[in-house]
């Protein structure tokens, strides 16, 4: 009799102690219009006219901490000279690359409908370009670099 006691009990405590409450999901206002929209929009900017480098880093931390200076364009000391680089994007989804001479085609996509990250396929394999800054002077970007690194590149409009 004590147990079914106890067992009564301890059931009407829970049962009283458990409320109700209305809770309403957040809602996220994210339409295919509005994708659309950002993907043209990132699109048109990333066509409307060649890119030249501005700075290419290692070790990339956050926009304060761009890491290692590998070339940063007027600097007289750089590892690398990207002077004459220059990428050419074309809303068809391809792409070219000049670098010292050498001409490197490819293709592009954005892999979602944010148009955050853009792939740009190689003959020889792939980028993975996450944008930092994404304007129609700023291409700045972050891209794997070799386990747990990333490289930034700082991209302008070509003169």
């Amino acid at each position: 009799m004590k147990k079914l006691f106890l067992l009564l009990s301890v059931g009407i405590i829970i049962f009283s102690s458990c409320q109700k409450t209305e809770i309403k999901p957040a809602t996220v206002s994210t339409s295919s219009q509005d994708d659309a929209t950002v993907v043209k929009t990132r699109s048109n900017i990333l066509v409307s006219h060649p890119w030249m480098y501005q700075g290419f880093y290692f070790h990339y931390v956050d926009k304060q901490h761009k890491g290692d200076p590998e070339y940063v364009r007027g600097a007289s000391n750089n590892d690398i000279n990207l002077d004459e680089t220059r990428f050419t994007f074309r809303s068809n989804g391809t792409f070219v690359e000049l670098d010292g001479g050498y001409r490197y085609p490819g293709t592009w996509n954005f892999t979602d409908n944010t148009a955050t990250v853009m792939v740009m396929h190689y003959s020889w394999g792939d980028d993975d370009c996450t944008f930092v800054n994404f304007n129609s002077n700023h291409l700045n970007f972050t891209q794997p670099m070799g386990y747990n690194s990333l490289s930034f590149t700082e991209l302008i409009p070509a003169q």
